[in-house]
């Protein structure tokens, strides 16, 4: 069951009803489509009259004004030229030529979200705010996603993809007031996780109902950091070492996955019986499911949340895509359908014959469907292998 990842303006470049026929003959099953995106500047290849198209953070459906009426944060919706609600009339287009529609919905990482709904982002431990990234402590937060879970469900969604659910990087941002991460005085992940953890008013009352004393964890963090920041030369100790002789970040990262563990769940509630995935990695943790714990996302207790689980095999080798989707497996211990997610970028894939030993790894070991990232950058040449792969 191969998808393509895509964008609601790759589909409408040619036509909504040409591509996704061109697509379903080339052996494509399922699009999955930005539904709640972050801010964006893609080049198209296949078509130089027209090679950047750039867009804020929002989302691609039509919202029902009673569905967010009482709510604090306001969807903002993206107009694609054609259409009116693109996840609704691509589900339908999509259908008539047997494809499905997965909602690819991107939730914490939002620079236009957070800057729009302030009261609602990360805080640094020194008391920076990031509008990249939305805190899940916040019920806000978490009930805002869940109702846009609810609006692509209404749609018609065949599954909802999940993506960014954990605490972010500092150092990820989108907008207008950001320009290139300078950050020379950082040496390694350790300072970066650091930074990245909140001490946001929604962390301290979502605190009060866990074992950990936030006050002191917000402390602790900041004495780190300015020690490392005053020496930045001095290499951090891993991340596990500092956990292992500061007690109360222990009881930090464990409040962390409750927060998201409690989102997910949420989400899962409000996608009812329409399958819920979510993409196994965040920004800069990578994609390797037993290392996502410093940004609060634990696989094995989402698990019991989730039907599906993407093991993102951005690479080459079809031995290292075996050995993270065999990671993922264990991990969340048979509970989800694991499928697997491979790229056409050709720093990764250069040519023909690697996506075929790739695919064909893949398809051996996964349980689910494989996912080709990504439609709206692909060449020509990028479509005839999947043609030649999948081809029905």
């Amino acid at each position: 069951m191969p998808a393509v990842w895509t964008y609601p303006w790759n589909l409408t470049s040619d036509g909504l009803a040409e591509t996704c026929e061109g697509l379903a003959a080339r052996g494509v099953d399922a699009l999955t489509l930005a539904s709640h995106y972050h801010s964006i500047r893609s080049l198209d290849p296949r078509h130089p009259d027209e090679l950047f198209t750039a867009y804020p953070g929002g989302c691609y459906f039509d919202p029902d004004p009673g569905r967010f009426a009482d709510m604090p944060i306001d969807p903002l919706p993206n107009e694609v030229s054609g259409l009116d609600d693109p996840v609704a009339e691509t589900v339908e287009a999509a259908a008539d030529h047997g494809l499905g529609v997965n909602a690819w919905t991107v939730c914490l990482h939002n620079s236009r979200l957070g800057a729009a709904n302030p009261s609602y982002r990360v805080e640094s431990a020194f008391g920076d705010a990031h509008d990249h990234a939305l805190c899940p402590s916040n019920p806000e937060v978490r009930e805002y996603f869940a109702a846009v879970v609810e609006a692509l469900v209404d749609r018609g969604v065949a599954e909802v993809h999940l993506e960014s659910v954990g605490f972010g990087s500092p150092f990820h941002e989108h907008g207008w007031r950001w320009g290139h991460p300078k950050r020379q005085a950082l040496t390694g992940t350790t300072e970066e996780v650091l930074l990245a953890q909140c001490f946001c008013e929604g962390c301290r009352t979502a605190a009060t109902d866990h074992p950990i004393d936030l006050g002191r964890a917000q402390r602790v963090v900041r004495d780190l950091v300015r020690e490392w920041l005053a020496v930045p030369a001095a290499d951090a100790p891993p991340l596990d070492a500092v956990v292992a002789d500061e007690p109360v970040l222990d009881d930090l990262f464990a409040f962390r996955s409750a927060v998201v563990e409690s989102f997910v769940a949420r989400l899962a509630e409000a996608a009812g019986s329409v399958p819920l995935s979510y993409y196994v990695m965040e920004g800069h943790l990578g994609a390797d499911p037993t290392g996502l714990w410093p940004a609060g996302v634990r696989p094995d207790r989402l698990a019991d949340h989730l039907d599906r689980a993407m093991a993102i095999c951005y690479v080459s080798a079809p031995d290292r895509a075996r050995d993270r989707i065999r990671s993922l497996r264990e991990t969340v211990d048979g509970d989800v359908t694991v499928d697997a997610g491979v790229t056409l970028d050709p720093n990764v894939v250069p040519d023909e014959a690697t996506f075929d030993s790739l695919v064909e790894a893949v398809r051996s070991d996964v349980d689910g469907a494989v996912s080709v990232y990504h439609h709206g950058l692909m060449t020509d040449t990028h479509l005839d292998w999947l043609a030649s792969t999948f081809g029905r």
